[in-house]
């Protein structure tokens, strides 16, 4: 299957992969960078019946449920109904715990100043990059989603990361 879209910038119709759904990509036309919107043209999966099921076995269904919920951007690659019960309560607890401690901040490029050194996002937050990381963010744009954790900048759609501290 295939997500239909249209340019933001030219409204030229576009089509690409589900796979591609909420990566950036270039607008044959204008040559516009866009995001491929997500869920559109995607089979939508319903809950599973868990009413007949023992109690670890429902446990499990519900955090694969709870996973796909959080829509974590390397899971989207798995199917997670083939992942190990162990595995998957890993991941769930890892995600947990990561959103428990605040431990990360997402959120959209708006702007990127000083060759690459300062990095502001749509929040106004100010993002400060390691000299030795600014060429690799020289290569990023405005709408570009990126994820903080630990003082590293990831971005989302090519999974890149730098160094970086708040401003």
């Amino acid at each position: 299957m295939t997500i239909d879209f249209s340019c933001s910038n030219c409204a030229a119709a576009l089509k690409a992969p589900n796979e591609y759904a909420g990566k950036m990509a270039k607008c044959k036309k204008c040559q516009a960078k866009v995001r491929i919107p997500e869920g559109a043209g995607i089979d939508i999966e319903l809950e599973p019946d868990t009413s007949g099921q023992d109690p670890y076995q429902k446990l499990m269904s519900n955090l694969r449920q709870e996973l796909k919920k959080m829509k974590f951007p390397d899971l989207q690659r798995f199917d997670l109904n083939e992942l190990p019960d162990e595995d998957v309560k890993a991941i769930f607890e890892w995600g947990m715990w990561t959103f428990n401690l605040g431990a990360s901040e997402q959120g959209t490029i708006d702007e990127i100043k000083y060759d690459g050194n300062l990095v502001i996002l749509t929040d106004g937050s100010r993002w400060e990059v390691e000299d030795g990381d600014a060429y690799t963010v020289e290569g990023w744009t405005a709408g570009d989603e990126i994820v903080i954790v630990s003082d590293r900048m990831y971005r989302l759609d090519e999974s890149e990361s730098v160094a970086v501290s708040k401003e």
